[in-house]
């Protein structure tokens, strides 16, 4: 049995998907100043990636063409694992071809095995047994390459790659393609708003992606970016991490936290008046306007609620900036820091924060910014990291941080990903 039409048209569709772009090396002997501007990527329209998205808006617009493709049966009461039958295993398929999650030649595959192919290959005077009535159809089996599509499916839009058909995976699959145009569109829109970058090196971190891609020009491949995984701000409106884009000017390790004071209002204090002790216990101490620090007392509190005093975190080991913070100086008071709740970084999901940005790799991301200053080896950052006093390093060259929304990524395997819209920004 062969593919009928509208499967071989999505194929065909399918065969839209971005190919690799070949990034040429740039040879400073003989680069001109303009060809040089090109290459250290002054404008964020320059990057491959965004080319990249143009292209996929293309594929996706096919895509959109098809509606049905999307439509899937219910899952039912409980979900689909790997190995068990499903009616929707079919249209899963045709789904996951479509999008390049599953080879054109794996569908062939399955279809050849058919129960109905196997039947139009008898031979004519051969004897047929009958089916039982019990026998399950291979095309609805969860097979072993039906899974591992899933599983990259899974990957693509931030899901858990459990290869289970759950519901928030079954609502990704059943999302419909003139909404993942709508979300490369947004994405596009967003990205042309950006600034150019009058420096050497930049900093993006996509909030939905939950990551941070550091680059020395925008004219690289995804192998030559530094990509950190982060935590950023909770998905509720006084707490979300804002867009915008500012410099980075330097770097403190061992740094005190001074609490924000909505923070120190509505979290410090309450647990403060409760008991008093607290302040001591987790390395709090309350300042003065002059600096000066103030013993703890039932009137010092009093006067952090009226804000003229504030309360700060000593340096330490439970410093909830942990060993080091990255400022940009800007109107939001957010920065990127340490952290010492490192198991949120093995989260799918990690918008844990109240806006600034946890870095998982901070001795990486501190190598990055400081790397044109060859004082600043590995060891001695990790000794600074180590230290018992703060300690202030501006950086040669700021570098252009670029802290953005996009749920759509494109890839240079010629995937896409497709992320939640964590703040609700994306809501017709």
């Amino acid at each position: 049995m062969k593919p009928s039409p509208s499967i071989a048209s999505l194929l065909a569709a399918a065969l839209l998907i971005v190919p690799t772009i070949a990034l040429a090396a740039t040879d400073p002997a003989t680069t001109t100043p303009e060809a040089a501007g090109a290459a250290t990527g002054t404008s964020p329209q320059s990057m491959p990636h965004y080319l990249l998205l143009e292209r996929a808006l293309l594929q996706y617009q096919a895509l959109a063409a098809h509606p049905d493709l999307t439509q899937l049966p219910a899952l039912g009461r409980r979900s689909i694992k790997p190995g068990e039958a499903w009616e929707g295993a079919p249209p899963l398929r045709r789904l996951l071809t479509a999008t390049g999650d599953l080879s054109a030649s794996a569908t062939v595959e399955v279809v050849r095995g058919s129960p109905e192919n196997a039947a139009e290959s008898a031979p004519a005077d051969a004897e047929v047994a009958q089916t039982p009535a019990e026998a399950v159809d291979p095309l609805t089996i969860m097979d072993p390459q039906l899974v591992a599509a899933l599983q990259q499916f899974q990957e693509r839009h931030g899901l858990d790659t459990d290869g289970v058909l759950g519901p928030a995976t079954w609502r990704a699959l059943t999302t419909p393609m003139s909404t993942r145009v709508r979300q490369i569109e947004r994405t596009l829109e967003r990205w042309r708003t950006l600034p150019p970058n009058p420096y050497r090196r930049a900093i993006f971190i996509n909030i939905p992606r939950f990551r941070l891609y550091a680059v020395s020009g925008f004219a690289i491949s995804e192998s030559q970016m530094l990509q950190i995984d982060v935590v950023v701000g909770r998905a509720v409106k006084d707490l979300r991490t804002p867009t915008f884009t500012q410099d980075m000017t330097h770097v403190i390790f061992r740094p005190y936290w001074d609490v924000p004071r909505s923070i120190a209002r509505k979290e410090v204090l309450p647990a403060a008046r409760r008991d008093i002790a607290y302040l001591s216990r987790n390395h709090f101490e309350l300042v003065d306007g002059a600096g000066r620090v103030v013993a703890p007392s039932e009137a010092a509190l009093d006067q952090l609620a009226a804000g003229t005093l504030r309360v700060r975190q000593q340096p330490g080991a439970d410093n909830a900036l942990g060993a080091v913070k990255f400022m940009l100086p800007n109107p939001y008071n957010v920065y990127l820091h340490d952290t010492p709740a490192r198991a949120l970084f093995s989260r799918t999901r990690r918008d844990f924060s109240h806006g600034c940005i946890r870095v998982a790799d901070p001795v990486a991301l501190a190598q990055f910014v400081l790397q044109d200053d060859p004082a600043w080896t590995v060891e001695r950052i990790g000794a600074a990291m180590a230290g018992t006093t703060p300690q202030r390093v501006d950086l040669a060259e700021p570098v252009r941080v670029y802290i953005v929304y996009g749920t759509a990524i494109a890839r240079e395997d010629g995937s896409v990903l497709f992320l939640e819209d964590l703040y609700g920004l994306e809501r017709d």
